[in-house]
């Protein structure tokens, strides 16, 4: 082999071998990525399930568990919709500690013994490339189980959360493919790059071996045409070291900001990529976002010139680097210039053959996370709540025709009698047939479609609601006030919804006063609606259920059903706005709602 295609030979495989070893770090990087991030996604499905079983637990007796735990219909929906949440979630169960399935995504497995999976986390704890190998080994199902008890301390049965690796291969696949593809374009590349530069090179190497032609060898000696290795030795192997060095530290850091920016651009969290100094080497939008700054800004700086060592941030990537572990995750709080925001920060400290080269920090917004199980939870609901609809609809549908009949036939009966029993008659009918529209109402409660969206004018609505109320108020030794601003613009909605929404809120008030008290109702312009304020002095709500109060069955009276105040939650929802309850104790309770103002 020549001189000129050893050069050719020797580059291409320098940087092919770079380029591989650039792939496999990013392989890894990524596998590890995407493990941990179903086990998250499990152990938050397992978490939710676990936590809505131990509800049904709080509800019934201990002999009636099994049979509870397995017909409670928001536990069963959970369960069955549970599994579209993650494309690698294979079930979802809740065993006895048989092993009996009293609940599962599957109803055809309820009753069956389930056999106990791998545990997913022991899957976890293993090299990136061990991951790799096992999940082309053929379909295997991998377990997240988290145990619970019966209330009382015992041991009473597992949620079970099984990861299909089939599914899971599927969904990390797609990087490999991706990796190797990008593994594969490198080397042809190395191949091109290595047949310029070798070009290159022996250009100048053609003039020098020119001019050392006119040098008479020494004597016994070939002459020095660098025709050969041994010609050009201590001139070549100079020049071709630092011009080698030199390609394959171009290349790494060409490879490493690709493949960094291209992962970090696709997550959902802030990521930053620390050096063991300190310096920002890569960083995604969302931490730029989280920190305030621009990327271009703080990228290749050091962190410390923008913000003091007491920055979250800065403290667990210095905690990482003295450990030498990782670290997390740890709630902090940050403040970019807006609103303060709860981050689940993790720190993992990187290596290399050198030992540790940096640390990596992702911050997830825990915000987001609840608003999920919130999303979740509200689903249920929606489900529970069609169903009841339905039911009621149908029982008082039938009694109220009855009595818009018979109040028919009484004004029939006595259109004689004086203008005010014809008044009241006409006020009988009317709420007879709110009230009919108020089941309707429930009814659309998950058919937002059904709206009779108008221009609603909040003063006259409120007036018609005082006026609603004011009898049974006065008798209760209630003093109703009433602050409504005379420039007070209309809301785009259905005034029949807010009208129930604001009686709704006026009556519970006069319900937590038994003894009397003063009602407030204020209305005033905001910047960009309309603020409405219901205020009692009432006995308040214990703090425990403050943060419930809006969920769909949950209610502070004996008698009460639960639905008001959801039905209140959802119209105002279903309206673009806002509601939120603020109360003490002994000290009343206050209900604010903000509704946008209606557009021309």
């Amino acid at each position: 082999m020549g001189f000129r295609r050893k050069q050719i030979a020797g580059l291409t495989l320098v940087a092919a071998t770079v380029a591989l070893a650039t792939s496999l770090v990013n392989l890894t990087a990524l596998v590890r990525f995407s493990v941990g991030e179903t086990e998250s996604r499990a152990r938050l499905l397992a978490e939710t399930l676990r936590h809505q079983a131990s509800r049904v637990i709080r509800q019934n007796d201990s002999a009636e568990l099994r049979s509870a735990l397995t017909w409670d219909p928001a536990l069963s929906n959970y369960a069955e919709g549970i599994v579209g949440y993650s494309a690698t979630t294979m079930y979802v169960a809740v065993t006895d500690r048989d092993g009996f399935a009293l609940v599962h995504s599957n109803p055809l497995e309820l009753g069956d013994k389930l056999t106990p999976a791998p545990s997913l986390e022991s899957f976890v704890a293993k090299n990136p490339l061990a991951q790799l190998w096992e999940l082309r080994q053929g379909h295997n199902v991998l377990e997240v189980a988290m145990p619970f008890d019966d209330g009382d301390g015992e041991p009473f049965g597992v949620v079970r959360v099984a990861i299909s690796t089939l599914f899971l291969k599927e969904e990390i696949w797609s990087v490999v493919t991706q990796n190797v593809l990008l593994a594969t374009s490198a080397v042809v590349a190395a191949f091109f790059v290595s047949l310029f530069f070798a070009n290159w090179l022996w250009a100048p190497i053609e003039l020098l071996r020119r001019e050392l032609g006119r040098f008479q060898p020494v004597d016994g000696e070939p002459p020095l045409d660098l025709q050969s290795e041994a010609d050009v030795s201590r001139v070549a192997e100079f020049f071709a070291s630092m011009s080698q060095r030199l390609d394959d530290q171009r290349s790494v850091r060409e490879n490493d900001a690709s493949w960094l920016s291209t992962m970090l651009g696709g997550l959902s969290d802030a990521v930053l990529v620390f050096s063991n100094e300190g310096c920002v080497l890569s960083l995604n939008e969302r931490a730029a976002e989280l920190l305030g700054l621009g990327r271009d800004e703080i990228q290749g700086k050091l962190f410390a010139e923008f913000f003091p060592e007491e920055h979250p941030v800065a403290e667990i990537v210095k905690t990482a680097l003295e450990r030498d572990e990782p670290v997390g995750p740890v709630d902090k709080t940050i403040a970019n210039g807006k609103r303060p925001v709860v981050y689940a920060l993790s720190a993992q400290v990187l290596r290399d053959e050198s030992g540790v080269s940096g640390v990596m920090v992702s911050a997830r917004d825990k915000e987001k996370l609840l608003r999920l199980g919130s999303q979740l939870s509200y689903a249920q609901k929606l489900a529970a709540l069609g169903k009841l609809t339905s039911g009621v609809a149908h029982e008082i549908k039938n009694p109220l025709n009855a009595m818009v009949i018979h109040v028919a036939l009484l004004r029939e009966r006595l259109r004689w009698a004086s203008p005010e029993t014809q008044s009241s008659l006409d006020t009988l009918e009317k709420e007879i047939r709110r009230l009919d529209r108020v089941i309707q109402g429930f009814l659309r409660f998950t058919r937002p479609e059904d709206l009779q969206l108008t221009s609603v004018p909040l003063r006259e609505l409120l007036d018609e609601v005082e006026r609603l109320v004011s009898a049974e108020a006065k008798a209760s030794g209630i003093e109703i006030e009433t602050a409504v601003a005379e420039e007070l613009p209309p809301v785009h909605g259905d005034r029949e919804l807010l009208q129930q929404v604001f009686l709704n809120l006026v009556q519970n008030a006069e319900e937590a006063m038994p003894r009397g008290g003063r009602l407030r109702v204020e209305a005033s312009r905001t910047e960009d609606g309309v603020e409405i304020v219901v205020a009692d002095s009432g006995v308040g709500i214990e703090p425990e259920m403050l943060e419930k109060i809006f969920d769909l069955y949950v209610t502070t009276k004996k008698k009460g059903s639960g639905i008001g105040l959801s039905m209140v939650y959802r119209i105002v929802q279903l309206h673009g706005g806002e509601i939120t309850v603020e109360s003490e104790k002994g000290n009343g309770t206050r209900f604010t709602i903000h509704l946008p103002e209606m557009r021309a």
